[in-house]
C-alpha cells in the first residue's frame, strides 16, 4: 500500500523553516565588526559607509528580484540567494582590504535582494491553495520565531568559538550553513498559481502600481521599513557598544543571546497579541518603543545602559509578522512577492544612509550622538506615518479604542 504524499502545503511550511533556520544560523552575526575592526584593521565608520552603495544596490534590486521570483519561481530564486550568501560569508573571512570588501557587499545584495519576500510568497500561496490562508499568521510567526532561535543559538556559541579558534575561522565556517539551505530550497514545491502570460516588465510594472495605488498597503510598507530601520540599528552598534565597554570576546554571545529570546518570545506571542489588539496599536506602541531605546542608550553610558537593547528586539519579534500577515491580506498572488519586496526597498532606501550616519557620529563624535542622532531621526519621522497609516485604515486616532473590530482592515 502506497503511502500518501504529505500536502503541498505542510511540505511547504516545514521546508521554508528549515531553509530559515539554516539561512540565519550566523556564527558570525554577533561578531563580525569586531573581526573586521580588530583583525583586518578596518574602521567603523568606514564599514558602515561601505554600507551606502550596498544598500541602494538593495533598493534597486529589490522589485526587479521581487518580479523575477514572481516569474521564474519563488525556489529558484530562494535557492540561488543561498548560494550567493555563501559566497558572502567566506569572502567576509578572507577579506584583506576595502576592495575585496565592497565585492563581498555587491554579492550580499544580490543574496538578500533575492530572498526578500519569497519564501513569505510561496508559503502563502501555498496555504491559499489548501484554503488554509487564515493560517499564514501563526506561520509567520512561528517560521520568525525559528529564525531567531537559529539566530540565538549561533551567537551564543559563535563568540565562545571565536575566543576558542579565531574571530576569523568561525567567520569561514559560517558559510556552509546558506550553502545547505540552497539545498532545501530546491526540494520545495512551487504553488501552480493562475495567471495570465508572464511577462517580467508588466508584472514589475504592475506590481510597483499597485503597491503605490493602494493606501492601505502603501502606507503599511513604508511604516513597516520604518520600523525595520528602527530594530536594524542596534544591529550595527551592539557590537562598538560591548568595544566601548571593554567586554570579552567571549562574553559577546553571552550579552546578545538574550536580546535574541526576546524577540523570539514576542514573535511566539505575536498571534495572541494580533488576535487581541488592534494592528494600529501595535504599530503606534512600537514606534514608542523603538524611540524610547535610541534616547536610553544616549542617557545612560554604562554597560546597564545594554537593557534598552531589548526594546527593538521586542519591537521585531512583535511586529514582523503582523505587518507581513497584513500586507499579504491585501496582496494579489500574481504580485505578491514584487509588493512585498517593496518593503525591503523602503527599508534599503533609508538605512542606506542612515547606518553611514551612525558610524561617522560613532567614530567622529561618540558612540552617544550615534543614539542622539538616531532618536531625533525616528521622532521626526514616525508621527507624520503613523497618521497617515490611520487615515488610511480609516481609523480616527493613532490608538483607537479597542471595540472596533480587527477585521475593519486594522
Amino acid at each position: 500500500m502506497n503511502t500518501p504524499r504529505p500536502a503541498h502545503d505542510q511540505r511547504n511550511v516545514r521546508l521554508v523553516y528549515v531553509f530559515g533556520f539554516l539561512m540565519e544560523f550566523a556564527l558570525w552575526a554577533g561578531i563580525w565588526i569586531k573581526y573586521l575592526i580588530e583583525t583586518r584593521g578596518f574602521e567603523l565608520k568606514w564599514l558602515l559607509a561601505m554600507d551606502l552603495p550596498f544598500w541602494l544596490l538593495v533598493a534597486l534590486l529589490q522589485a526587479p528580484t521581487g518580479a523575477l521570483a514572481d516569474h521564474i519561481g519563488r525556489k529558484r530564486v530562494l535557492a540561488l540567494s543561498g548560494v550567493l550568501f555563501s559566497a558572502t560569508i567566506l569572502g567576509f573571512g578572507l577579506a584583506q582590504n576595502y576592495w575585496m570588501l565592497f565585492f563581498d557587499y555587491v554579492l550580499w545584495a544580490f543574496a538578500q535582494s533575492l530572498r526578500s519576500g519569497a519564501d513569505s510568497a510561496l508559503v502563502f500561496d501555498s496555504l491559499k491553495q489548501a484554503g488554509k490562508e487564515k493560517t499564514f499568521r501563526r506561520f509567520a510567526s512561528r517560521s520568525f520565531a525559528i529564525q531567531l532561535t537559529s539566530g540565538f543559538i549561533a551567537v551564543a556559541l559563535g563568540g565562545v568559538l571565536a575566543d576558542w579558534g579565531g574571530l576569523a575561522l568561525i567567520v569561514q565556517v559560517s558559510a556552509i550553513s546558506p550553502l545547505l539551505a540552497a539545498g532545501v530550497a530546491l526540494a520545495m514545491y512551487e504553488p501552480k498559481v493562475s495567471r495570465e502570460e508572464r511577462h517580467y516588465w508588466k508584472s514589475l510594472g504592475e506590481g510597483l502600481h499597485f503597491a503605490w495605488g493602494n493606501a492601505q498597503v502603501r502606507y503599511t510598507i513604508i511604516i513597516g521599513a520604518v520600523l525595520l530601520t528602527g530594530t536594524f540599528g542596534p544591529v550595527v552598534l551592539i557590537q562598538p557598544f560591548l568595544i566601548h565597554r571593554h567586554v570579552a570576546t567571549a562574553l559577546f554571545g553571552v550579552y546578545q543571546a538574550p536580546l535574541r529570546l526576546t524577540t523570539i518570545a514576542a514573535a511566539l506571542l505575536s498571534v495572541w497579541v494580533g488576535r487581541r489588539t488592534q494592528t494600529g496599536r501595535i504599530v503606534s506602541t512600537a514606534c514608542l518603543a523603538i524611540i524610547a531605546c535610541y534616547v536610553g542608550l544616549g542617557m545612560f553610558d554604562t554597560n546597564a545602559a545594554f537593557v534598552f537593547f531589548a526594546l527593538p528586539s521586542l519591537v521585531a519579534g512583535l511586529t514582523r509578522p503582523i505587518v507581513d500577515a497584513h500586507l499579504n491580506e491585501r496582496i494579489p498572488s500574481a504580485q505578491r512577492a514584487t509588493v512585498l519586496s517593496t518593503m525591503q526597498l523602503v527599508f534599503s532606501l533609508q538605512v542606506a544612509f542612515f547606518e553611514p550616519a551612525l558610524g561617522f557620529f560613532a567614530d567622529d563624535i561618540s558612540l552617544t550622538a550615534a543614539f542622539f542622532f538616531a532618536a531625533a531621526y525616528f521622532v521626526v519621522a514616525m508621527p507624520p506615518l503613523l497618521f497617515l497609516w490611520h487615515r488610511a485604515h480609516g481609523l480616527a486616532s493613532p490608538l483607537p479604542a479597542p471595540a472596533v473590530a480587527e477585521s475593519g482592515g486594522t
